[in-house]
């Protein structure tokens, strides 16, 4: 078990503040209580920021523990305090947490503190931590703990997260092991006040009509432990009004009585749904001082809306006795789809995913449950038409990048994996600029190289990161996600960086971006844990990079001297050096302009849609499209292009890529007459355009060098019908095509499995090709593809293309339109969709603006 962390554990003591939000007084009032009590010897203080009580009777009686002082200076006097003590282990209610563990105080007070089943709920240290630390100040706040109104919707957890603080009550010693827990529902009985007031306290015979024995109450039962009253607004006035006196002096009468009355020591835990000041009586209210709201789970973190997933596979493969493979396309639905009723409702439809997916199963007799995405509901798939809205989203990007999961009752190691699979280390690890650094030094010196080459590969490696990393700068804001960062990193740390870096901003006019700064804040939290760790890392060259990059050198030393003030650290020399390079390669890398891109293509949406395809894949505004209808004149087409080329050319030139014909000769023409170097690349496809702005984004890119690149992509041979004697070497290549393409094809789809949509488009498309006695080639292959596959996708979220004029392209291209539709049936088959003529007409439109005049043997 990892050691105690004090400074960040707020168990250790309660703020005044915090107890007089518990007693609704305020801090002034509650620091001068509290005093008086610290004079009569009755609590412990500990100095510090803040100023934190305990009980000293209660640390007496609960803990054994015999404390000489009252007063403490920190927290650390506290524990060595505590250290010093002589424990009665034997009572002590940490001592059983872990019988194998070291029986150090420190670890036993760990293990209570820290390793409770309210600390091991889903949330404990994110969405739910201000609520687990209230749940506990509630069971441990002496002599009888708490009453707490828990509030939320229906489906986030509340019976749940009641029994945990049952449970923590058990834990801490606070209840005995076999004190009651009694769940009362006061919906069922909101119709009849009568019965369910009789419910709760019991009546004497004759109370009401039927009433012809005594009966005891719930009441009764829970006396001694916890009484779970959910929907506790159903409980009508006279109901919460009989249990003022239960609250207050632990007596009650049963229904009927009129002179005696009964004991009982009951802690309430009530819930409920509706806002509590309109929905409950206020003089009920005042008895509850522990009020815990819980969120919802769209607004938990997404790591624990993943933690909940597993958890429910899990419980199903349990439940079957039998293990559960499921789909990452399903995951991913999962975790996106809009699940009003929360919690509850993503358990519910996680069982009835199952359930079918256990009949598929019967029937096909395997030995394995698979969960594909064809059993989920529509409500559920349509979570993954909320992908690209996600893409920021670190954990999303995970499961995107991950394989299927099998949920397996015998094994939970990705139970345990998750935490770590989706930890900061993953995160912080690529923006640890140190990595390149340090490990690529000491290769080099292995290698026996030079210090200046060694600063010049090492130049180049920080700026591929730059590359990957820091641009492109279109989209900075949405690139980076703060919500995300602060996940990772605390507040404290961001503000801390934010603050250095802007007195040296003046330095680096407009390089210091939001962007930059999330990078070097998860640099700062890196370093700072490898100074709690005790391990400092020295430059391998230093003098060497003080002298050379004076201005970034001393812009660090100033960054460091600003950090160590405000977070009150001592940060290691060396990290100067490390920072200067940094802003070196910062400074390097936008001296740099990157190429313009600019696509045109025949067609009402070509262009357009694959430079959406490759802006959105890759996170930037960058790649510009004209659409160009086939009666558009091209004069026209000109006129806009030498348009847009003068709007993006950014000092490096525009690369236009068009599909065919009189549009490749606008670049000779737009180069005359602006003076704007351009080049022109024909037989454009999605995969080229992705890769033409990638790569027009690099710092160290130019025009000519882009061109010679792509043109090393679009060579690539495809004619399965052109003959070759060396067969093997064809196959290789087609082969490498394939995979290439499919992975692009996987980043550019949203859920569509990549590797079905390549076979049954590029079946079909032979088809068509053979039937219209047309060869195959790469132009028409990728266009097509990369087509058709957006199109299902579109259809399949019912976002259909609209078309000018479909009634036209219908009767003038009818023979062309009847083929294509009928070769499309088997798609409308396999996914389970029906194609309009809309979006047939573009695919038509293809074929003929490729082909020209069709020769159909039909």
């Amino acid at each position: 078990m990892e050691s105690l962390q004090f400074d960040n554990i707020y168990d250790i003591g309660f703020t005044a503040e915090y107890i007089g939000s518990l007693l609704n007084l305020d801090r002034i009032n509650t620091s001068r209580e509290l005093n008086k009590l610290l004079n009569e010897g009755k609590t412990v203080k500990i100095k510090g920021r803040p100023v934190l009580y305990l009980d000293r009777i209660y640390l007496k009686e609960r803990f054994s523990l015999n404390l000489h002082n009252s007063i403490f200076e920190s927290k650390e006097d506290f524990i060595a305090a505590i250290k010093e003590n002589d424990l009665n282990k034997k009572n002590a209610p940490w001592n059983n947490a872990n019988d194998n563990m070291e029986k150090d105080d420190t670890s036993q007070i760990n293990s209570i503190l820290l390793d409770s089943v309210l600390d091991n709920m889903i949330g404990a240290h994110d969405s739910l931590k201000d609520q687990i630390s209230k749940a506990k100040a509630a069971i441990l706040y002496p002599p009888n703990g708490l009453h707490t109104l828990i509030i939320g919707s229906t489906g986030v957890g509340k019976t749940t997260f009641a029994e945990a603080m049952y449970k923590y009550a058990i834990q801490t010693g606070v209840l005995k092991d076999d004190s009651p827990f009694v769940i009362f529902n006061c919906a069922d009985y909101a119709e009849n006040p009568q019965l369910l007031v009789s419910q709760l306290f019991g009546h004497v015979k004759g109370a009401f009509t039927g009433a012809d024995r005594e009966k005891r109450g719930l009441i009764d039962e829970a006396d001694g432990g916890i009484m779970f009253l959910d929907e506790v607004h159903r409980l009508p006035p006279e109901g919460q009004e009989m249990l003022f006196t239960l609250m207050d002096k632990g007596m009650y009468r049963r229904m009927g009585e009129s002179e005696s009355t009964k004991k009982a020591k009951v802690l309430i835990i009530a819930a409920t749904t509706e806002n509590p000041q309109s929905a409950l009586l206020h003089t009920f209210l005042r008895r509850i001082p522990v009020m815990i709201q819980l969120p919802n789970l769209e607004n938990r973190t997404s790591k624990e809306r993943l933690s909940f997933i597993y958890k429910f596979f899990h419980e199903e493969s349990k439940r079957v006795k039998m293990p559960i493979r499921v789909t990452k396309e399903v995951i991913k639905a999962l975790m996106l789809y809009e699940c009003l009723g929360n919690i509850g409702q993503l358990k519910s439809d996680i069982q009835l995913i199952c359930a079918r997916a256990f009949l598929e199963r019967m029937i096909s007799n395997n030995n394995i449950i698979d969960v594909k995405l064809s059993l989920l509901s529509q409500n559920v798939q349509e979570g993954l038409f909320k992908i690209r809205d996600k893409r920021d989203d670190l954990i999303i990007s995970e499961i995107d990048n991950g394989k299927e999961i099998i949920f397996d009752e015998n094994n939970t190691d990705y139970l345990d994996k998750l935490n770590m699979e989706f930890s900061t280390a993953n995160f912080e690890k690529e923006h640890d600029f140190y990595e390149i650094i340090i490990n690529n030094w000491e290769k080099y010196n292995d290698e026996k190289l030079p210090p200046n080459e060694i600063r010049e590969k090492i130049g180049s490696q920080i700026k591929e990161y730059f590359d990957k990393y820091m641009y492109p700068t279109e989209s900075e804001i949405n690139a980076v996600n703060r919500d995300v960062l602060l996940k990772f990193v605390s507040p404290n740390i961001l503000k801390a960086v934010e603050y250095s870096l802007d007195s040296i901003k003046d330095k680096f006019k407009g390089l210091i971006t939001q962007k930059m700064i999330y990078i070097i804040t998860l640099h700062i939290k890196a370093l700072l844990e490898r100074i709690k760790m005790g391990t400092v890392i020295s430059h391998p060259d230093r003098e060497s990079i003080a002298k050379e990059y004076k201005l970034e050198y001393e812009a660090a030393k100033e960054f460091k001297i600003k950090l160590e003030e405000k977070l009150s650290i001592e940060i290691p020399e060396d990290e100067v050096t490390f920072l200067a390079m940094f802003l070196h390669a910062l400074k390097l890398g936008k001296m740099y302009e990157s190429i313009g891109i600019l696509i045109i293509a025949h067609g009402n949406y070509a262009a357009s849609t694959m430079a959406s395809v490759a802006n959105t894949l890759l996170g930037v505004d960058h790649a510009k499209a004209i659409d160009m209808p086939l009666e558009e004149k091209v004069d026209s087409t000109l006129d806009k292009a030498m348009d847009i080329v003068k709007q993006i050319d950014r000092g490096k030139g525009v690369l236009i890529l068009v599909d065919m014909g009189s549009l490749t000769t606008f670049s000779e023409i737009i180069t005359e007459k602006t003076g704007i170097p351009t080049k022109t690349i024909d037989m454009v496809s999605t995969p080229i355009v992705i890769e033409a702005t990638r790569k027009a984004l690099m710092p160290d890119m130019d025009l000519d060098r882009l061109v010679d690149e792509l043109i090393g992509i679009t060579s690539l041979p495809v004619n399965v019908k052109t003959p070759n004697v060396n067969n093997v070497k064809i196959e290789d290549r087609k082969s490498i095509f394939r995979r290439n393409l499919i992975g692009i094809l996987e980043k550019t789809l949203t859920f569509l499995n990549p590797n079905k949509a390549y076979e049954i488009l590029e079946n079909i498309l032979k088809d068509i090709l053979f039937e219209i006695n047309a060869d195959v080639d790469d132009e028409i292959f990728i266009k097509f593809l990369f087509h058709c596959s957006c199109m299902i996708e579109r259809v399949i979220k019912g976002e259909n293309l609209p078309y000018k004029d479909i009634n036209q392209i219908k009767n003038t291209q009818y023979k062309m339109f009847n083929m294509i539709k009928k070769h499309f049936e088997i798609v409308e088959e396999v996914f389970g969709i029906t194609i309009p003529d809309t979006e047939l007409a573009y695919i038509v439109e293809m074929f003929d603006t490729n082909f020209g005049t069709l020769k159909m043997s039909i």
